[in-house]
């Protein structure tokens, strides 16, 4: 059986860890999975063995990782050729504010735009609030930006928002439209 790519661009960890809790769904669905970091020595290395891949990446500044844009970048074209989902993380999907969920999925196309890749699903995704790894001035600002949006302002811990549940849907959902046989988990 050929394995599943979960490739990534995280740049405070949540991506990282949504990226790692794909890769444990697949697996328990009887899917062979290889994890990459887009930053990476692994990312470089990549070849097209794989039955289908999952990449994800999140916003900061309204742009994915430059990493995560060079690896797909490199490799679309056969990305284009097997199964591909993109999940795009944003604290934009943390809130009920249309307008920036819109605004989330307008950088997300772009992002498929700019690279190149043809996902056959596209998914957006709540982050998390890393206060506890912000310098003074990023937890400041976030913390008013957070406080504006009427989001989570205790700065002395940080603030999970991923739907785990919205996430193994989005894994069942892609392996059955990508139709790629394993085993039903729980």
């Amino acid at each position: 059986m050929k394995p599943i790519l979960v490739a990534y661009g995280s740049t405070e960890g949540q991506t990282r860890k949504i990226a790692e809790f794909i890769a444990a769904r697949l697996q328990s669905r009887g899917q062979e999975v290889h994890l990459v970091d887009s930053t990476s020595a692994a990312a470089a290395q990549v070849t097209p063995v794989y039955v289908a891949a999952l990449i994800g990446g999140s916003l900061h500044h309204h742009k994915h990782q430059t990493s995560l844009t060079h690896f797909v970048k490199s490799n679309a074209d056969w990305l284009n050729t097997i199964p591909t989902a993109f999940y795009s993380v944003s604290l934009s999907m943390a809130g009920r504010n249309e307008q920036e969920h819109a605004e989330a999925l307008k950088l997300a196309q772009a992002f498929l735009a700019e690279t190149g890749l043809k996902a056959g699903m596209l998914r957006l995704l709540a982050g998390a609030l890393r206060y506890t790894q912000y310098d003074f001035f990023k937890r400041f600002a976030m913390r008013r930006i957070a406080g504006e949006a009427g989001g989570d302002t205790d700065t002395s811990r940080d603030h999970e928002y991923t739907d785990w549940e919205e996430v193994r849907r989005f894994v069942d959902e892609f392996l059955e439209s990508a139709n790629i046989n394993g085993r039903k988990a729980a």
